[in-house]
């Protein structure tokens, strides 16, 4: 394990409300960023708010994952359905208040939903994302049994 990582990008601004997010390290591939449509961005092109919600949704997913690996915990399938709420502060500022996700997590026939939600509830705790956001963070997991009746 590490103690510390910096990461490091580069954005390219394109136009007004658009550019182009990169890793020096050549890494990865760009990608295309912008404000969203609600703020005169253009359409189809992911914005920082969708990375945001993004971020936190992916880190409970792997952090899940890696927990159940190292537990062996038989999971079949992972999805999440995932809102961040955005609101207009007093202020006037705009912050991204709460972000609900929505785990759905498929266990294998011979494993224990009880356990399953253990593990996911330690993965909440354990989510560097969420660990490192002021919004709330609210899980709203489901356990399917694989080849259980629903």
């Amino acid at each position: 394990m590490i103690d510390s990582h910096d990461y490091e990008l580069h954005l390219d601004g394109t136009g007004a409300k658009t550019g182009v997010l990169v890793d020096p390290s050549a890494a990865l591939p760009a990608m295309d960023v912008a404000s969203p449509p609600e703020f005169g961005g253009p359409e189809g092109v992911w914005s920082p708010e969708h990375l945001f919600v993004g971020a936190v949704s992916a880190c409970l997913m792997t952090t899940f994952r890696t927990i159940a690996s190292l537990s062996k915990l038989d999971v079949v399938d992972y999805s999440d359905d995932a809102t961040g709420a955005l609101v207009r502060a007093d202020d006037g500022l705009y912050r991204m208040e709460r972000v609900t996700l929505r785990p759905h997590v498929v266990i294998g026939p011979d494993a224990s939903p009880e356990r399953a939600q253990r593990l996911l509830e330690k993965a909440d705790r354990a989510c560097l994302v969420s660990r490192s956001v002021c919004s709330e963070v609210i899980v709203e997991p489901t356990i399917e049994v694989s080849g259980a009746p629903m």
